[in-house]
């Protein structure tokens, strides 16, 4: 968890999952490109982030040692974030407990990943603030 003060919390990214192996994965990819990226292992851990700061985009993986990642994309939206639920268990998920458009099937390969955050909060900002497009 890095959680900083940055004039761009809409460019912020929130990733949730409590496999450290995966949250660098995916923290790294958006890093390499622009974005800053807050991870969290818990609902618990979630939560106390969400509360202290507003993200453009949470990624919440579905099984969480504590809860449900669902639970933290909900809260996501009622903040105003965009929010996705990363499993690789899709099939088994309860009908109607996540939006079958908010959800990402693992594992993410990196151009989904991007596309799914770009198309939610654009492209990642510069260090001056401005959007830079990357491949």
């Amino acid at each position: 968890m890095a959680l900083r003060g940055h004039d761009l919390p809409d460019k912020d990214v929130l990733v949730v999952d409590d496999d450290a192996g995966v949250s660098d994965v995916l923290a790294g990819m958006l890093q390499d490109i622009g974005y800053a990226v807050d991870t969290a292992g818990t609902v618990i851990e979630a939560k106390k982030l969400l509360a202290e700061h507003r993200y453009g985009v949470v990624l919440a993986d579905w099984r969480l040692p504590d809860g449900d990642g669902s639970v933290v994309a909900h809260l996501a939206t009622a903040a105003g974030s965009h929010a996705f639920v990363m499993s690789g268990y899709l099939a088994k998920m309860l009908p109607g407990s996540v939006d079958a458009r908010q959800t990402l099937m693992k594992p993410i390969r990196r151009a989904e990943l991007l596309a799914a955050v770009r198309s939610c909060i654009g492209d990642a900002p510069t260090p001056t603030g401005r959007s830079v497009q990357t491949g």
